[in-house]
């Protein structure tokens, strides 16, 4: 059973992109302990990205829908049962599509003022291809327009350019 919540109106959101790189417990223990600490509306988002067009046409037979919210799923379940056993509240978002685009469709629609990207402290190659995923997210987003902060661990956000971001836009 998930903890999905109902979330009072006025808190903050954030997007938390699922993977198979993060460390599903520390990541619950950030979002825990960010719930704990301010009020925060968490969206956990999996991405499962659809078929090209020719491998799509080889596959007649299966329900690519239902396979790709499957693979979604899955990806997401380790942290969803994290989260769920520390009882933090969140909701759901599985979706299918470019890995790009779909994120920073879900951070504009959702209002999403900081996308977490999750962190894996007991495995260095993981945690720097998860940086290098926050630098990736952070630069396409910066160019689509949305202006939120990318982080891949609390307090690991970076400072200077979302500041740079903040006197930016209040001097316009």
């Amino acid at each position: 059973m998930s903890l999905v919540a109902h979330f009072p109106a006025g808190v903050r959101n954030v997007l938390v992109v699922a993977g198979g790189l993060l460390d599903a417990r520390a990541t619950a223990a950030m979002l825990g302990a960010m719930h704990a600490r301010e009020s925060v509306r968490i969206h956990l988002l999996a991405i499962a990205p659809g078929p090209s067009g020719y491998a799509g046409s080889l596959l007649g037979g299966i329900d690519i829908a239902a396979a790709l919210e499957d693979a979604a799923r899955a990806k997401a379940a380790p942290l969803c049962e994290a989260l769920d056993a520390a009882r933090t509240p969140y909701r759901l978002h599985l979706a299918a599509g470019r890995w790009l685009e779909t994120i920073e469709r879900h951070a504009r629609d959702l209002g999403c003022a900081r996308v977490i990207v999750g962190d894996n402290p007991r495995r260095l190659l993981h945690r720097l291809v998860l940086r290098h995923d926050r630098w990736r997210i952070e630069s396409f987003l910066r160019g689509q327009g949305v202006r939120c902060a990318v982080i891949h661990r609390e307090g690991a956000a970076r400072r200077g350019r979302v500041a740079i971001a903040r006197n930016a836009s209040h001097s316009r």
